[in-house]
Order: structure tokens, then sequence, then C-alpha cells
């Protein structure tokens, strides 16, 4: 049980932006599946399934990384504390986050392959760079199993930290009391399981996007194919959708893969900014509603998701929304 020492007053201006955001993210997310469940065509079923999936690994992480974790990186010394009513159990918590960047990675490449698998049926032939996509997306959940295999073999190094506390404190300064305690921890770089960790991370994430990428190209290069028996307005729809994955996966990207990286490789740049006081709290914040973001741009990109919006809020669609694409989705069956 952690005694009164060991909590510490995050500022209030972001006390009141954390609950702000949260009154309007969880709103966004319960809307947002709830179109896709009832308000899309019958026939976008197996597609709508994806993006339910991937919705939802939004708000498991802000969930998660807001309410059950709550961190707080305090800069300038880059040390994680927890401020939750699991506070006292930090490093199991943190266990947790891997996974939840796991399901939203998942999320996101089996949706660019859904897109490359959609238009591949219609091509008249397949390509190695498809084969290259399946053996990339193995690869990918072979190297999952390792990270969630090292994230437990971490533990450890995360909870007992006395000695590295030591060291760190005297690298950057006198600690404050409730850094002493358990539900504050760093990222122990002098352990050589948490480095394996830390590589093999970042081997799944190149291995990911890189099989998101390719899939992309596929795409790409099917949809523009003039052996593609597809129609113009059908052509035109696979792009909307795809642009539409496509900046929804960039702001993962973005606002996941940018502080998590800059954190962990490039610790002296992030210091050299905590002379903001609210710059911490910015960027775990970015993290945590990241995935509000990505759902509306999805909805407000995606022609066919945003006029089922409109129609729900009973918004009049302007004439030329009507010779979109996404009217004709009725009439086929590629999604």
């Amino acid at each position: 049980m952690l005694n009164c020492s060991c909590s510490f007053e995050e500022p209030f201006g972001y006390t009141i932006v954390h609950y702000i955001c949260t009154s309007i993210s969880f709103p966004v997310y319960g809307l947002s599946i709830w179109i896709l469940i009832f308000r899309t065509p019958s026939n976008f079923s197996d597609y709508r399934k994806y993006l339910v999936l991937h919705i939802f690994s939004g708000l498991l992480l802000e969930v998660y990384m807001g309410i059950i974790w709550k961190v707080t990186v305090v800069l300038p010394i880059p040390i994680m504390c927890s401020n939750s009513f699991t506070a006292e159990y930090a490093p199991i918590i943190f266990l947790f986050l891997p996974a939840c960047l796991i399901y939203t990675g998942i999320s996101i490449i089996s949706l660019f392959v859904y897109r490359m698998e959609a238009v591949v049926i219609h091509a008249s032939e397949g390509s190695i760079a498809r084969r290259c996509v399946m053996y990339l997306r193995y690869m990918f959940f072979i190297c999952v199993v390792f990270v969630c295999i090292f994230t437990i073999l971490s533990y450890p190094d995360l909870k007992h930290q006395n000695e590295y506390k030591l060291k760190m404190e005297q690298r950057f300064g006198q600690f404050q009391p409730y850094m002493w305690c358990d539900n504050c921890f760093f990222f122990n770089f002098d352990s050589t399981i948490f480095k394996l960790f830390y590589v093999i991370c970042a081997v799944t994430v190149v291995t990911g996007t890189t099989s998101a990428t390719i899939a992309f190209g596929i795409t790409i290069k099917c949809i523009n194919s003039v052996r593609t028996r597809l129609s113009a307005k059908t052509k035109q729809m696979h792009r909307n959708f795809l642009i539409s994955l496509l900046i929804a996966a960039a702001i993962h990207g973005g606002c996941i893969l940018i502080p998590l990286l800059g954190f962990l490789w490039a610790i002296s740049f992030v210091v050299s900014l905590s002379q903001c006081p609210y710059f911490p709290y910015i960027l775990v914040l970015i993290i945590q509603e990241h995935g509000a973001v990505s759902t509306i741009t999805m909805f407000l990109s995606n022609n066919l998701l945003r006029k089922a919006l409109m129609r729900m809020l009973m918004i009049p669609e302007s004439r030329s929304s009507n010779n979109l694409p996404s009217q004709n989705l009725q009439s086929t069956n590629i999604m």
C-alpha cells in the first residue's frame, strides 16, 4: 500500500483538459461504433468488423492511459509515474501497454491487407509483392510473441529499481520523495533484457509498417491497372476508402510512434523541452486521445461513413455528394 508521500499533484489545467477530452472522445467512440454496426449497408459487414475492432483499440488505449495507468513523464527527469487507483501496481500495469499497442498495430495491418485483398480478387493475377505482405505479416506475429515474452521478463527490472534510481539521481539531480515509490519507474537500459525488449519492439514496428506499406502499394497498383476488372466508380470508391485508411494510420503513427520513440531514443531532446511545464502532459495526452482524432478523421474522409453520419444527424446532403461512388455500394460485393 502506497503512503501519502507517494502521491503527487497534476497541474489543474491539465486535469480540466483531460476531463474535457475524455467527455468528447467517449461519445465519439460510442457513436462511431453504433453507426458502423447499425447505419452502414449489409454488404459492408466484413470491412465493418475490422473498423469496429480498430476503433475499439483506440477506446482501449484511452481507458488504459487516462484511467487505469494515468501515467505522467516527470521531466526533466525521464521517469514515468502513475497517479491512478492502480498506482501501487504501476510496473504490472505497464505490462499491458505493449498489448494495447500490439492490438492497434494488428488492426491497422489487417485493414490494409483487407483493402488489398478486396482489390486483388478483381485483378487478373497475383504478385510476388502480395506474398511478401503475407510473409511479413507472419513475421510480425512471430515478433509479437517475442514482444509479449520479453514484456513479462522485463517486469523485475521495472519493479526493483533502487540501485538504478540512485544512478539516475546522480545524473539528473535530487528526486522528489514520491519518485522513490513503486508507482514511479525508469526504462532500465542497463538491463540486457530490456535492451532486447526494445530491439524486438523496433523490429516488430518495422515489420508491421513494411507489411502495411507494401499492401498499400499493391492496392494502388491494382486500382490503377488496366487489367483490373473494376468500373471507374468502383475504383474511385476504393481510392476513397484507401485514402481514409491511410490518413487514420498516419495519425496513429505520428501520435504513438513519434512520442514513444522520441522518449526512448532522444531523452536529451525531450529534456531540453522540459522547460515547458505542460510538455510531458501534452505528450501523454497526444498518445491517449489520438484514437478519437483518428476515428473522427476516418469518418470525415470516408464518403460512405460521412454520409451515414450525416443521415443519422439529419444533415442535408449536397447535390455533389449524391454522385459519390459510395452510392453504388449496394451493387458490389467487394466490401
